[in-house]
């Protein structure tokens, strides 16, 4: 729910269904059409536009302004009218045909000093869009159509809006002009964005558009990056973003992003922080606001990685927040993929089902976190058979991606009595490996997953103590094959609250949130952390994790 607000009364059932809307007010003539009106001038607007617009006084709109009213779907805000519920004013403009809505918006461009565009309670992007609909409605417009519609094109890129995003850029394609390169990448972007399988061949051909250096042959890298990382070609597809960096910079900062966020994946994380505090220190003022809260949900993705659970969690917030207040929305499910795998780490399984579930208009970017924690959260809910079903179609992306997955996808499918499924994890996840050499992440998950399936003890205590993004659940699997690790008699010697301590620092968690669950204070944490510590012989976390034979 947008704004912190809550639904109540009628509205609780009306959230994001306008034929809700039209049964609360048809008994009023002229009350669901206003509705519309008022929706496309934004969610707050004055109702003497309201009467400008529909060419009627205000005392002959009284009777469907108070019909909207009585049924909760506009409320007084000082002097203006405001829809009462965020999703409520979006569904209804999601539900009138676009061809409504552009002419309407035409229209409200028209209003004194453009009011459409003041409404600051829509965000950036629709009073961008707004805005540049109003411009191309107006007498002259044709002069500047081109380059009006190849911002349209961008706008509703960003926006998720692939359709209508490539019907723009193809406009101004078809006119030849000035701007065909930007409006190429744009229209090859849109097509990759919506699955279009025309997307490769077209990014092949523009790859070689000015020698390479062109926007569209930026965008077409920045495309086939995509395509070979999800086929389990790791360096073609850094290669791709590093050897052809855009001279655009929305688009560069896109492909930074996309570099940063596999460069996460791979546990290369100096090098991807490095990265984005450089892409955080190249934006602009204006690049800022649009998408300063894309640099953050990437950044917490990273941070969720390195364990870090509550900076993670507060930079996917900030980032949510911000991408949705500029409009940009394209990183969302990322964003509420990282929410939810700390709220999954820290035992709030319903929370993070929740998180799962939120949709997002139009299309966004895959997210394999998303499938991932998706997946994870089948699991604690409905048990290993569904799960293994769910896994059935999972891609080498998600075993590239997470590391510990093909181990995990393994462990589920023999819970769930399908040796088939973990042979073929097992399979692909070697031939992941053997592709990609230079990857010691997928080596390691590679030889967990076989040593697992073949149950061989030596191969798991291998991986424990050769790869520490492995080693928790490696020894795990040791203590189930009832094979000790060497420091068993030493972990038979803790307390219930020590080794329940030493698990949660398996997990990742931080000492105030190791503190929450065991209901200590996170200096009484340290305490008996630094007891652990003394008589293991040892000096950090990461040491302590090696020493854990079983998660909780």
């Amino acid at each position: 729910m947008g704004h912190g607000e809550s639904d109540s009364g009628w509205a609780a059932g009306a959230v994001g269904d306008p034929e809700r809307v039209r049964d609360a007010v048809r008994a009023t003539p002229g009350a669901w059409p206003l509705a519309q009106v008022a929706a496309v001038v934004g969610r707050t607007c004055r109702i003497a536009d309201l009467a400008e617009l529909t060419g009627q006084r205000v005392a002959q709109l009284l009777g469907a302004v108070d019909a909207l009213l009585a049924a909760d779907v506009l409320e007084w805000a000082g002097d203006d009218l405001r829809f009462r519920h965020e999703r409520v004013w979006t569904a209804v403009l999601d539900a009138m045909p676009r061809a409504l809505r552009d002419a309407l918006t035409a229209d409200c461009a028209r209003l004194p000093a453009g009011r459409v565009a003041a409404d600051r309670s829509a965000d950036e992007l629709t009073r961008s869009l707004a805005l540049v609909r109003g411009a191309l409605a107006r007498p002259g417009a044709a002069r500047h159509a081109d380059d009006l519609h190849g911002l349209l094109a961008n706008l509703l890129l960003l926006q998720g809006d692939a359709t209508a995003a490539r019907a723009a850029a193809e406009r101004v394609l078809a006119a030849s002009g000035r701007p065909a390169d930007e409006a190429a990448g744009t229209r090859l972007a849109a097509l990759a964005l919506a699955g279009d399988r025309r997307a490769e061949a077209l990014a092949e051909a523009l790859l070689t558009t000015d020698g390479g250096a062109g926007v569209s042959a930026g965008v077409a890298a920045l495309v086939l990056a995509d395509l070979r990382w999800r086929r389990g070609a790791v360096a073609e597809a850094l290669r791709l973003l590093r050897r052809h960096e855009s001279p655009a910079p929305h688009w560069r900062l896109w492909q930074r992003l996309a570099l940063a966020d596999k460069l996460g994946s791979l546990r290369r994380l100096d090098e991807a922080h490095a990265l984005l505090r450089a892409t955080r220190d190249d934006l602009g003022p204006r690049q800022r606001d649009c998408y300063e809260g894309c640099v953050d949900i990437v950044e917490a993705a990273v941070l969720l990685v390195a364990g870090r659970l509550d900076d993670a969690a507060a930079l996917a917030e900030r980032g949510l927040a911000a991408t949705r207040d500029a409009g940009v929305l394209l990183l969302v499910p990322h964003a509420l993929a990282v929410l939810a795998a700390v709220a999954l780490r820290t035992g709030d399984v319903d929370r993070a089902a929740t998180l799962l579930a939120e949709t997002v208009p139009g299309h966004a970017l895959r997210s394999t976190l998303h499938d991932w924690v998706s997946l994870l959260v089948t699991a604690r809910r409905y048990g290993p058979e569904r799960t293994a079903a769910a896994a059935a179609s999972t891609g080498s992306v998600l075993l590239l991606a997470e590391p510990a997955a093909a181990a995990w996808l393994v462990r589920t499918a023999t819970a769930a009595d399908d040796p088939d499924l973990a042979r073929r994890v097992v399979t692909a996840t070697e031939r992941l490996a053997a592709a990609n050499p230079a990857v010691p992440t997928v080596a390691a998950a590679a030889a967990h997953a076989r040593a697992l399936l073949d149950r061989d003890a030596a191969g798991l205590a291998a991986v424990a103590h050769t790869d520490p993004w492995a080693a928790a659940l490696a020894r795990r699997d040791l203590a189930d094959l009832g094979e000790p690790a060497e420091s068993h008699q030493a972990w038979d010697s803790f307390s219930g609250v020590e080794r329940a301590i030493a698990r949660l620092v398996a997990e990742g968690m931080t000492n105030r949130q190791i503190a929450t669950r065991v209901r200590l204070s996170p200096h009484t944490v340290n305490y008996h952390l630094r007891g652990l510590f003394r008589r293991l012989g040892i000096s950090s976390r990461a040491e302590l994790v090696r020493h854990v034979p079983a998660m909780a």
